[in-house]
């Protein structure tokens, strides 16, 4: 079992929810993007039943000249407010055109009806980028707690790794933990 926290993450679900499932991601990464159908079946199976905590963990340098680190900033700066789920899922519906646009998460947001110019400072806020770097430092430290593989999307359900990927599977993991 590996340690993991909420903390400032933002979460779907009950607060108090017996079940936590916990995903790092990227939005630059296809596989990543498939997850988002996975965790949308999951939630809804299990409304009110299971926590949902995504956190960013884009691959490379967390600078400006890294659009995955930008995207992650974006998508953060929406849930400032509010809207953190809403943007997540826009930008992986619009994943072949966000390669290619920086302008984009912009253009997203607005169709979101957040306020593009706090928008643009949140992206700019030392608390959105501390996030960002806790999140992505948390993903890397579980390699310290032993996890030999660390490839995104990395999902935790209960602080432990899941053997595949599948709404069945997680669902037969999912009904034992709820039953104790």
């Amino acid at each position: 079992t590996y340690k993991t926290s909420v903390g400032n993450s933002y979460y779907q679900g009950p607060k108090d929810a017996k079940v936590v499932i916990t995903e790092w991601s990227d939005y630059f990464w296809p596989y990543c993007r498939k997850s988002v159908s996975l965790m949308d079946e999951i939630m809804k199976k299990y409304d009110g039943k299971v926590k949902f905590v995504l956190k960013n963990a884009p691959r490379g340098n967390l600078d400006e000249s890294n659009s995955k680190y930008t995207a992650a900033l974006w998508a953060t700066a929406a849930g400032e407010q509010g809207k953190y789920f809403e943007m997540y899922k826009k930008m992986f519906d619009n994943f072949s055109e966000l390669r290619k646009n920086s302008d984009l998460p912009i253009q997203l947001a607005a169709e979101l009806g957040l306020d593009t110019e706090q928008l643009k400072k949140d992206y700019n806020s030392s608390k959105v980028r501390a996030l960002v770097k806790k999140e992505k430092n948390e993903f890397s430290g579980l390699r310290s707690q032993g996890m030999e593989r660390l490839g995104i999307p990395k999902f935790l359900i209960n602080g432990k790794e899941p053997a595949t990927r599948s709404v069945e599977s997680w669902s037969a993991l999912i009904d034992d933990l709820l039953k104790k």
